[in-house]
Order: C-alpha cells, then structure tokens, then sequence
C-alpha cells in the first residue's frame, strides 16, 4: 500500500495543461510530445500509454492500424516516446481503440513497443495483443489497482 493519498479520479476533460502549452506557443510549431499516460508500478517500473484513436472516417480499423502505416507522419512523436521510455527504463504501450458507440468500439489492440527504428522497413516493432474493451478495462483497472 503506498504511503501517498489516493489520487483524484479522472475527470471530465484533464486536457487543460495541453491547452494551456498551445494558447502559449501562439501557433509556434511544438517541438515537444504529449503523450497520454505515465504510471509507476513497484514490480513492472515505469510504463507509458499513447493512445491511438482510428476515427470512424478511416478505412482503418483497431485491429488492422499500426503505427508503421503512418510513420512518415509521426516519426518524431515515436522516437520521443521510445527514447523517454528508454531513459525512464519503462514499457511503453500503444493503444489503438475506436470511440465507444461506432462499429469497432470492441476492437482494442494493446502494443507493447519492442523498438523504433526509423531506417528499417518497419520501423516501429511492436508485440500486438487483440482484446476487447471489456477485457482491456479489467486489465487497465487491475495494473491501475496495482500502482497505489
């Protein structure tokens, strides 16, 4: 049990702080990464989450994107993401999922990031999981349970 007050329940909309950066950069390109989610676990390290939504208007769906298919777009935000994993020693996890509601709402495809390499044929190499939102939602609440 940790010796810290449990933290807040996430609220409605915790995107104030990426708001707050793009009011101040007064439309100056960013040279920085959000990334979603940052958590501490006492057995596992840290471990980051990114999550990629796939928009109803795409042909792609969560089991059949990948981040490689859009890497040219993205590369910076990728290499950022595993060289901050890298340096913090964590395991850094991708998430495709579709909005609750549209047609691939249970599709969730967890990829836990093995490397990036922008010079191979596939730079970004992942171990993919297929799971669903209910399956993934034990899962997520249960690491969460476990990073008190």
């Amino acid at each position: 049990m940790s010796a810290y007050a449990p933290s807040k329940a996430l609220g409605s909309d915790d995107s104030s702080g990426f708001e707050f950066a793009q009011e101040m950069l007064c439309g100056d390109p960013t040279y920085a990464v959000n990334f979603d989610r940052i958590q501490y676990h006492p057995q596992k390290g840290y471990i980051i989450f990114e999550y990629l939504r796939c928009h109803e208007s795409q042909t792609v769906t969560p089991y059949t994107s990948h981040p490689n298919r859009y890497f040219h777009k993205n590369r910076r935000k990728f290499e950022a993401l595993y060289r901050i994993a890298q340096d913090l020693q964590a395991t850094l996890y991708l998430v495709n999922y579709a909005a609750a509601g549209t047609p691939h709402a249970d599709e969730i495809l967890l990829m836990r990031v093995q490397s990036v390499n922008a010079e191979a044929e596939a730079p970004v190499q992942t171990e993919d999981f297929r799971t669903n939102r209910a399956a993934f939602s034990r899962w997520f609440r249960n690491l969460n349970a476990a990073c008190a």
